[in-house]
């Protein structure tokens, strides 16, 4: 349903959605094209099903968000050395995307920026979207170590001290989460009800005296948490559902740094009253009411 909102012309175009196609894979998944961010984004399928949480009967699916990084942008060498490579290599094509019949070849650990979380109740009156993301995924060697990657044909010698991916996970991620969820506010016509952000203690993995990487926890690296929350009914108790699968959302071990309901259908708040490590468009609450139409000649999305 989003990626039919995304043929209309005037929506692919106000939120710069340059192309989406789906993944022919064991799992469902898909590639966007989107303007002015700095890599392909892949979305997958990682798990779906429901679970009871309080009072309310839910269907949930989570995915990973992946980043295949153009080599001209500014982060592109915040990621590790094999990962560059791969990008560089002929596993990828033009298109910036791993080629058909190579992408099951590339490491599932690589390229990872973000999880995002789908949830509809069981009557569709109401809907959350989570993103979740390090602010830094990092990788670093605490002794010296040599590595070979065959897929490759190369190595690469690490140093005890150096760092080899850096990349701003909350940053890269979000930037997909936002279009997302401005779809999703056209498709539903409905603006979100609530919107909820935490930040908990982050990890990073280290190459150490073991051999092996770690995972270590790290006081400078967060987790940021961001949830979207939609009444899709309308109705007065409903949005206090929503109040209550907000509630659910929240963590002992999570500090809370930005919660605010919304009604009236438009965003009322200051930007300097949001954390800088989360944004809030107000496409997410004008598309709601944005009436377009589709001019693709068939249902498909080919013209």
């Amino acid at each position: 349903m989003l990626i039919t909102a995304s043929w209309v012309d005037e929506i692919h175009s106000g939120l710069g959605i340059k192309g989406v196609s789906q993944v022919w894979d064991e799992k469902p998944a898909w590639y966007f094209w989107i303007a002015d961010t700095p890599g392909v984004y892949h979305l997958e399928l990682v798990k779906a099903g429901a679970r009871e949480q309080g009072n309310l009967k839910l269907l949930c699916a989570t995915f990973s968000l992946k980043c295949y990084p153009f080599t001209h942008s500014r982060i592109f060498q915040s990621f590790s050395f094999e990962e560059r490579c791969l990008i560089r290599s002929q596993y990828f094509d033009h298109t910036n995307t791993p080629h058909f019949e190579h992408r099951g070849e590339i490491p599932k650990n690589l390229f990872n920026v973000a999880k995002i979380e789908c949830v509809f109740d069981i009557d569709e009156t109401l809907a959350a979207f989570t993103f979740e993301s390090l602010e830094t995924w990092r990788t670093s060697f605490k002794k010296n170590a040599f590595f070979e990657y065959p897929l490759l044909g190369k190595s690469n010698n690490f140093d005890a001290g150096e760092v080899d991916r850096q990349v701003p996970g909350t940053e890269t991620g979000y930037l997909f989460f936002d279009r997302l969820l401005s779809l999703f506010s056209y498709h539903s016509k409905k603006p979100p009800a609530r919107v909820l952000a935490f930040r908990s203690g982050g990890f990073e993995l280290v190459y150490d005296q073991t051999d092996t990487f770690s995972c270590i926890d790290s006081e400078r690296i967060k987790i940021v948490s961001t949830s979207v929350l939609y009444d899709l009914s309308g109705e007065d108790p409903v949005f206090n559902r929503v109040a209550y699968l907000g509630n659910q959302f929240k963590k002992e071990n999570e500090d809370i740094i930005f919660d605010r309901t919304f009604s009236g259908g438009h965003l009322h708040i200051k930007d300097d009253q949001i954390p800088h490590m989360i944004s809030l468009n107000n496409k997410w609450w004008s598309l709601a009411g944005a009436e377009f139409n589709s001019k693709l000649a068939s249902t498909c999305g080919c013209s």
